[in-house]
């Protein structure tokens, strides 16, 4: 038997921009409601959240028509998410609040949630997918890509997908397309077929697709034909997907383990500036979200909620697979990155509003008897006799953590709240305005998880912050744990000694290569590895920039062609890791730019949306998140990003993509190109790297937290003086394993308490206990490797800790 599901696979921006998109949305929804007019059987399929929210703002009635169809089961709600997502790029938690947004806008206007998720167009599927749908209330995956041809080894059809944690998910690969405009007698003949050789029913996709459309008045004639002279045992029945797994036998399915991949594989490297955009706006909203719910602890404070909905709003839609395989004609692209633009801006001032309010109610006063606020002493900094300024230091992090901290003004010393020295460098600010204005400052400063430190910055030297090992040379630069030394010629690190284990991260020079790409089209299609070299950058000049107490810079500028590529080492004091500033400035087309670093590691480890993959080194292109490790014998070293999602890995050499220069939307590659061609990745483009290099298993090197510091940064505020009920320091959570990780912690939707999100982040069995101070409350549980946990921390005293699942709160 086949299940015809009539469908509409709608790109709202592909080559077309989101405002042609919206209007093929509507379009489409009225034709599938006329088709229910003309043909009593004719059942329809939609997901995408976002889509029904279109029309329920622009045409109240027509959306009234769809909740009736929906009610009599001739409309099937499907996908569970807001958009149909990239599957590897987004984070965990944005592909957590894609169920959110999405599962909770279903319930209140449908009164039911999805329980198929369905992303038939999305170019691969993360490892941790089958959880991410479980616990959003879904119990099966319509999926396509890749195809057989690309990886021949997953079943086609139904199958049961075991995730990374063990979750256990039916899964459906449609086999053909999901579309079919016409001859769909002949496609349903072969879905039985199939279907035959499978020993299972199959479902058979039609409909216009992708610029909208859906299921025609020809199709259903055809099929209204086909069904009348079907002979017996070839029934083709009208349905959607949840009939088809409701009637599916899960005991006689083949199984697969891991991840879907490979199709498409240069869409995690495309378009570098919006993909860059996205992961600072994903790290922003959830910083956001974390300061607002301590400030909203400390001092009563409220987020806009509807700011704060549009924004992530925005951010959901942008994860369209492709806007976010940066596959869009430039105009669509443009308009993402205003809209993540947008979300940016919300989240920043949403932050500072959150902060200032803490910040505004700390006791700054040092005991004053008389309350003075004068800038005796600078015009930028309050401060009289020599008191200070107070600067407040807040950590988004569920750990205690230290990072570097920027003022800008010449500091001459820096004390914690306990009076104690704090190591203070000046350093070559980004503005010249003559005279000391030309100067910044920073220092590092350790801060409570979720919390806040008081600090106090003075113009004048004090007393002397305590000597350290750093030091510095003209190609090497060396602490008390790392000796790094750079090759004069090319720029690149030589040599990267982890001391206390005596051992050389690097089994050879480091370099960056450029790969051809000329004969892949944008997507790459077919294409898997991209090894062929086309040059490398060198002929470096080499400078000392920053050598003090705090940290020393080495920054190396390296050419290839009218390219260049400027990397700054920079090493801290008391650092296990090397930071890489890396500014990119691309005049190449048809070029895929690589970080290529030798290793003697043998496993390779890649973080995925909220896991951690272990891959073969097999030279093809993978997606990864914030970092990538690899393993030896005696230990290893792992690349931390802070925006870059493409890498492979080969005989322990791993090759991280920095750029990619393919044409916008050339879908077909070399017999179509031609002056009107527009490249990606051209000119400059700023991103941050770590090196980390460590003893024993990649566990113990804590790399998530390393890679929350690098891309969620610190925030400080510079106070004056005043009185207040808040201490000089606090806390605002403690977990006491560190392999747990609260990644979230917002208001419930439903303002009825707290909820935090917690993922067991090292692949092991876990029992956790993760303690609100503020709240007065506590709570411990079993984790599974790489479990998602949701919690709702009641406002009501008496009312206990629950969990719940992720599209509840």
């Amino acid at each position: 038997m086949v299940t015809l599901i009539g469908n509409a696979h709608i790109d709202p921006v592909w080559l077309w921009q989101w405002r042609e998109g919206f209007h093929e949305v509507k379009a489409t929804f009225r034709s599938a409601l006329d088709r229910m007019h003309e043909n009593p059987d004719f059942v329809f399929t939609c997901a995408c959240a976002c889509y029904y929210q279109w029309v329920e703002e622009n045409d109240p009635e027509m959306f009234a028509e769809i909740q009736q169809r929906v009610a009599q089961g001739r409309w099937g709600i499907v996908g569970g998410m807001w958009i149909q997502p990239d599957m590897n790029i987004p984070s965990g938690e944005s592909l957590v609040r894609q169920t959110l947004l999405s599962q909770r806008y279903f319930k209140e206007k449908f009164g039911k949630t999805a329980t198929v998720g369905y992303n038939v167009d999305t170019f691969g599927h993360n490892a941790m997918t089958p959880e991410i749908l479980q616990k959003a209330g879904m119990n099966a995956y319509v999926w396509m890509r890749p195809g057989a041809a690309e990886n021949g080894n997953i079943p086609d059809g139904p199958m049961l997908w075991t995730g990374l944690d063990g979750t256990v998910l039916p899964a459906y690969r449609i086999f053909g397309e999901y579309n079919c405009k016409n001859n769909i007698a002949q496609k349903t003949d072969a879905h039985l077929t199939r279907g035959d050789q499978l020993g299972q029913n199959t479902m058979c996709f039609y409909g216009v697709g992708n610029h909208g459309g859906g299921p025609t008045r020809r199709n259903l004639r055809e099929i209204g034909e086909y069904r009348q002279t079907a002979p017996r045992g070839k029934e083709a029945v009208y349905g959607t997907p949840m009939d088809y797994f409701a009637a599916l036998n899960p005991d006689t399915l083949p199984g697969w383990t891991g991840e879907l991949q490979h199709h498409a594989s240069g869409c995690n490297s495309t378009h570098s500036r919006s993909k860059m955009l996205h992961r600072e706006t994903e790290n922003a909203l959830l910083r956001m979200e974390k300061f607002a719910a301590l400030s909203q602890m400390l001092t009563g404070h409220r987020l806009n909620q509807a700011f704060v909905r549009r924004a992530w709003e925005n951010l959901l839609f942008n994860e369209f697979h492709d806007l976010m395989g940066g596959y869009a004609l430039p105009e669509a692209m443009e308009d993402a990155c205003r809209q993540l633009d947008e979300a940016l801006s919300i989240a920043d001032r949403e932050e500072n509003a959150a902060l200032q309010r803490i910040a505004w109610q700390i006791d700054t006063s040092k005991g004053l008897p008389a309350l003075i606020r004068s800038k005796e002493e600078d015009w930028k900094l309050w401060g009289i006799e020599g008191l200070g300024t107070p600067i407040v230091v807040f950590n988004p992090h569920d750990f205690e953590a230290e990072d570097t901290v920027l003022i800008r003004r010449p500091l001459g010393a820096v004390e914690d709240d306990g009076g104690h020295p704090v190591a203070v460098q000046q350093i070559r600010a980004s503005r010249t305005n003559g005279g000391n204005d030309r100067w910044d400052s920073v220092f590092r400063a350790r801060v409570p998880a979720l919390g806040y430190r008081l600090y106090w910055a003075y113009l004048e030297q004090r007393q002397s912050a305590p000597e350290t090992m750093l030091k510095a040379e003209p190609y090497a630069l060396e602490n008390a744990c790392l000796r790094l030394e750079l090759d004069p010629e090319t720029g690149m690190l030589c040599r990267l000694l982890h001391k206390p284990s005596g051992t050389d991260a690097l089994a050879g020079p480091a370099s960056v290569r450029l790969m051809d790409i000329s004969a892949c089209d944008t997507w790459a299609h077919m294409v898997f590895a991209f090894d062929k070299e086309a040059g490398a950058f060198g002929r470096a000049e080499v400078t000392m920039e920053e050598q003090g107490p705090v940290r020393a810079v080495l920054r190396a500028v390296s050419r290839h062609g009218e390219s260049s590529l400027c990397l700054r080492y920079i090493l801290y004091a008391d650092a296990d890791q090397v930071e890489l500033d890396v500014t990119l400035d691309l005049r190449e087309t048809h070029r895929m730019v690589k970080l290529c670093l030798p290793t003697a590691g043998k496993r390779v480890f890649s973080e995925i949306p909220y896991g951690v993959l272990e891959r073969q080194q097999t030279g093809q292109e993978d997606p990864c998140q914030r970092f990538v490790a690899m393993v030896g014998e005696k230990g290893g070293m792992a690349l931390l990003n802070n925006g870059k999602y493409s890498y492979s890995a080969k005989d322990g050499e791993l090759r991280m993509t920095l750029a990619n220069t393919s044409a916008f939307a050339d879908h077909y590659g070399q017999p179509y190109r031609d002056f009107a061609c527009q490249y990606m990745d051209q000119g400059r483009q700023h991103f941050r790297l770590a090196l980390v290099p460590f003893a024993g298993d990649w566990k113990n090197a804590r790399l998530s937290h390393r890679a929350e510091t690098l891309n969620q940064p610190m925030t400080a505020i510079a106070e004056t003086y005043h009185r207040g009920p808040l201490p000089a320091e606090q806390a605002g959570v403690a977990v006491d394993h560190p392999g747990v990780a609260v990644t979230a912690m917002k208001r419930a939707e439903d303002e009825t308490g707290y909820v935090i999100r917690a993922v067991e982040t090292l692949g092991q069995r876990t029992r956790a206990t993760v303690t609100l101070p503020l709240l007065g409350r506590m709570l411990t549980a079993d984790w599974r490797p790489f479990e998602i946990k949701t919690f709702l921390l009641p406002d009501a005293a008496d009312a206990p800790v629950r969990e719940m699942g992720t599209t509840e709160l």
